[in-house]
């Protein structure tokens, strides 16, 4: 693997800022000045009203804040994070950093200590094996050194002096681990917490112990542990040798759990505690791989080739670091991943990273995965392939409160689906159809009345770089967000199809800012019921924005540019010949049912091409190359809304 140099850790900060401040006196402001002129209004002056309650957003994030503040932040925001993450896919370090980074965080790069002078990759095995033994206060005795140096014997010596140099950085991040929780009584407390830790992040479970838990993490130390093993990861080479099948097999146990080191034969990983594995190839089965928990707060799997099966039942067991860091990375092959709960690309009170490089992968998961952070970061990174992502929620780029997911994919026609069709998570908007909180979704916790425990939501990012993809969600889907929380789906190019039912595609509710913005290519845009494509309610702001295309978008209820209750609605489709069909007196720039002291705002954009109004829109006040606004509402003054074809 390369190792970047540090100037490119400053990507995301660098585009975002950049990116935030263009779009804040961008000259595109006239347009949109022009467009809101009738109903006396600027882009400056088109904000969320006064009564923007802060009380229940403990823990809200500076990122969402400015764009919660300034909805003229959401596209350069959207576009410069789809930038990065895409740019820093295939580097474990640039990733976290990246992340953390979107948490506020500014964590110090810390590289891995030097390894001394080894005759070969097999001395310095056996030396770091050592070391680690000695931090960890159970050092090994003679004995056990020449049972050691017998087994690491027949390791290749490429691939022994890669493991040794991702173990030598074990000490140091379990040091730093150490001070992330040290106010919370440090490691030795964790124990007893850490199955409500993974169900404050599966449910969002609260207890004393919890709220102190997250009162008292320190995220900076934590994120720094996490950036020593990426480098680590990132700078230890894949040449393992040019023989993929040679047979041959390495174990050792620590106190941390166990490092594994095999040919390429067709292995066979059971259920148990794994602080390092490197595979060179053969079609492998891991019902454990790269789960981090109390015991074993490292873990590491690093596959070179091979069709591969990654499956458990279990909660955690695939790709999720819980009180601590999961690496897997899987270098080639058609691959499967199956997880029930929290896994594959998740972080609870830690951080979580899958990178596939290659290959047509099946990633299936019922709660909390393929992305997901929870006060940590989790993310999922497919380089390339044609893939299909199946969740039932709270996956595929979700963030919850201090957290960060993201699920980026490179290259391939993919396929992601929030099931609808099994109903096992019932929504309060229709008991028919699943809450998906998928596909790019940031989420609070909202507790008010109930416990009083209301904790504002982190970001939730989908990026998709190339191809024909197909999007598919029930209630709270593609770009969403919901209480305090910023939600962000981003396509580059392709011909897209998005599905969903209510809250999707640009959506946000009570006190969030979503967005889905998609770059190019002829899109298709369905939400079967209502509020999607461009929709703010309750002093949130919904964006959606598509470049270029010829594209079609349908809704049953209110959407493209609709808002309510006082919140701020955008659809903007700056080019082609597009078809759009949704109920005419409640979109197109439609505002309504808020408080009348405060704003409400509704705006419908589209830049250019030969459009049509079809279906019930065609009776309604939207038509092709005209400029229109929403009649007077006398008991709400300030709800505007406007809308302009081009």
């Amino acid at each position: 693997m390369s190792h970047r140099p540090h100037f490119i850790f400053h990507g995301f900060l660098a585009i975002g800022l950049a990116g935030i401040t263009t779009t804040a006196q961008s000259p595109a402001d006239a347009q949109w000045d022009t467009l809101l002129q009738p109903v006396g209004l600027t882009a400056a002056s088109a904000q969320l009203g006064p009564g923007k309650w802060l009380d229940g957003g403990l823990y809200r994030l500076n990122t969402f804040q400015k764009i919660w503040d300034d909805w003229r932040l959401m596209d350069g925001t959207a576009i410069a994070f789809g930038n990065t993450f895409l740019a820093d896919s295939n580097h474990f370090q640039q990733l976290i950093m990246d992340a953390a980074r979107a948490l506020d965080l500014q964590p110090a790069v810390l590289e891995p200590a030097a390894a001394p002078p080894a005759a070969d990759g097999r001395e310095a095995l056996a030396a770091a094996l050592q070391e680690l033994h000695a931090a960890l206060h159970q050092p090994l005795t003679a004995e056990q050194v020449r049972q050691l140096q017998t087994r690491a014997a027949a390791v290749p010596p490429a691939m022994a002096a890669a493991a040794a140099a991702i173990l030598r950085a074990i000490p140091p991040a379990l040091a730093k681990r150490d001070q992330a929780f040290a106010a919370s009584g440090g490691s030795a407390a964790l124990a007893p917490l850490a199955g409500r830790a993974l169900a404050f992040g599966l449910n969002h479970e609260l207890d004393a112990d919890i709220l102190k838990l997250i009162d008292t993490t320190d995220q900076t130390r934590l994120a720094e542990a996490a950036l020593i093993l990426a480098a680590a990861i990132d700078q230890a080479p894949l040449a393992w040798g040019t023989d993929l099948t040679a047979p041959f097999t390495f174990s050792w146990d620590t106190p941390v759990g166990r490092v594994v080191l095999n040919g390429g034969q067709n292995d066979t990983y059971p259920a148990g505690d794994y602080l390092l594995v490197l595979d060179t190839g053969g079609d492998d089965t891991y019902a454990t791989a790269a789960a981090a928990t109390w015991r074993t707060p490292v873990s590491i799997v690093i596959d070179r080739a091979g069709n591969d099966i990654y499956a458990s039942a279990a909660p955690g067991a695939v790709g999720c670091g819980c009180l601590g860091y999961a690496f897997l990375l899987d270098a080639a092959g058609d691959d499967q991943y199956v997880t029930q709960a929290a896994g594959l690309g998740t972080g609870v009170f830690g951080i979580g990273v899958v990178i596939d490089r290659a290959g047509n992968d099946t990633y299936q998961s019922r709660l909390l995965g393929q992305g997901a952070g929870v006060m940590g970061i989790g993310i999922l990174n497919d380089l390339t392939g044609n893939d299909l992502y199946q969740c039932m929620i709270r996956a595929q780029g979700f963030g919850g409160p201090r957290g960060f997911g993201a699920l980026i994919d490179g290259t391939g026609n993919d396929r992601y689906v929030a099931d609808d069709t099994k109903i096992e998570y019932a929504s309060p908007q229709t008991a028919e159809h699943n809450t998906s909180l998928a596909q790019g979704c940031g989420f609070g916790r909202r507790a008010h009345p109930g416990d009083g425990h209301s904790l504002g939501g982190g970001i939730g990012l989908l990026v998709d770089g190339q191809g024909d993809d197909h999007y598919q969600a029930g209630v709270f889907g593609q770009g969403v967000a919901y209480w305090y929380a910023l939600g962000l789906l981003v396509d580059f190019s392709g011909n897209d199809t998005y599905e969903g039912v209510w809250y999707n595609q640009g959506a946000a509710a009570h006190y969030a800012a979503a967005a889905l913005v998609d770059l190019a290519g002829n899109d298709h845009y369905r939400a079967t019921l209502n509020q999607s494509q461009g929709h703010g309610r309750d002093f949130s702001t919904g964006w959606l924005h598509d470049r270029s295309g010829d594209d079609r978008y349908a809704c049953g209820g209110t959407a493209q540019g609709s808002s309510n209750m006082n919140g701020l609605g955008f659809l903007w489709d700056e080019a082609g010949n597009d078809t759009y069909d949704a109920p005419p007196d409640l979109s197109f720039g439609y505002a309504g049912d808020g408080r009348p002291e405060s704003s409400c705002l509704g705006v419908f954009l589209d830049g250019g091409g030969d459009d049509r109004f079809t279906g019930a829109a065609a009776a309604g006040r939207a038509k092709p190359h005209t400029r229109w606004q929403q009649p007077p509402l006398p008991s709400q003054p300030l709800a505007r809304g406007v809308g302009e074809d081009r």
